[in-house]
């Protein structure tokens, strides 16, 4: 037996994501979409991606997303996948801006010419925010600005911040030498110390309203070409410890240019692409043998 799954493939800065519109009809159960999410998102034998974000409705909004990786994990939040359901949520609805619900609460998506701009809410700094990610916590008050943790025999010294994913953001003066798959994965093997994984985030200052960054990404457990909340990290960071002046930051990831901005509030704005790539249908087989193949 099989059922037909339709899609949508989007990317933002490259990191790119199949859209599932479940907004009507048959809703995929929570263990299907897990499974879905470790086939469909292998680039020999699927379709290939950074995940799979089923498009739900919620009340009160636009729309919402639950983001798979290819872990088969439920993310947190997506700053790249969220611009990307902003933008199916607007060419449906015939909007130029949404709102979208996430597992980090709602976020307005607006479309501003070729970008989209995504407010992120404010970036978390204080151990109360992170202690069910990072075990190292002490109190709610502790400050996460200086941490230090080890990574294939060397130590890094960085931020812990929460940017609706945990991130961990260091600062270097070349990233080019840096193996980030290699260190990302030897952090993220320490489950004592990162229970449920952690982005690690690499910042390069570029000058003073602009930095580059590589970006290792939990739950795909690989360097991906950009991550949203990681720029969002990065740039609050950067701010803050003052590795750049006051004002909007332009953030270059492997995949493309994305621009932060502070408001007086403390809130943050993510700008940057969501490209639309191609649709499609599959046959997908059922079961627990879930797999595209060969005939």
């Amino acid at each position: 037996m099989s059922r037909r799954f339709a899609f949508e493939k989007y990317h933002g800065c490259g990191n790119d994501f199949i859209v599932a519109d479940e907004m009507q009809g048959r809703k995929t159960s929570d263990r299907e979409r897990s499974r879905l999410a470790r086939m469909l998102t292998d680039r020999h034998f699927g379709i290939g991606a950074d995940g799979v974000i089923f498009v739900e409705r919620a009340r009160g909004v636009d729309g919402s997303m639950r983001l798979f990786e290819p872990a088969g994990n439920e993310a947190d939040m997506c700053g790249n996948g969220i611009r990307c359901v902003g933008a199916h949520l607007m060419d449906k609805l015939g909007l130029d801006e949404v709102e979208v619900l996430s597992k980090d609460g709602i976020k307005k998506v607006v479309r501003a010419g070729r970008e989209y701009s995504v407010e992120m809410g404010r970036v978390r700094t204080s151990g109360r925010h992170l202690k069910a990610y990072y075990s190292g916590v002490r109190h709610d008050s502790d400050s996460m600005m200086n941490v230090r943790i080890r990574t294939g025999g060397r130590s890094l010294v960085g931020a812990l911040v929460n940017s609706g994913e945990p991130h961990f953001v260091t600062r270097t003066s070349d990233l080019r030498p840096l193996k980030v798959s290699e260190m990302g994965d030897a952090v993220n093997a320490n489950k004592r110390l990162f229970p449920r994984g952690v982005n690690l985030n690499f910042v390069q200052v570029a000058s003073p309203h602009t930095i580059r960054i590589r970006t290792y990404e939990r739950g795909v457990y690989d360097e991906t070409l950009a991550c949203g909340t990681g720029a969002t990290a990065s740039a609050a960071v950067s701010l803050l410890l003052g590795w750049v002046r006051p004002g909007p930051v332009t953030v270059f990831a492997e995949g493309g240019r994305m621009r932060i901005s502070v408001r007086d509030d403390g809130t943050i704005v993510m700008s940057g692409p969501a490209v639309r790539v191609f649709e499609g249908t599959l046959e997908l087989p059922l079961g627990p043998g879930l797999r595209l193949s060969c005939p």
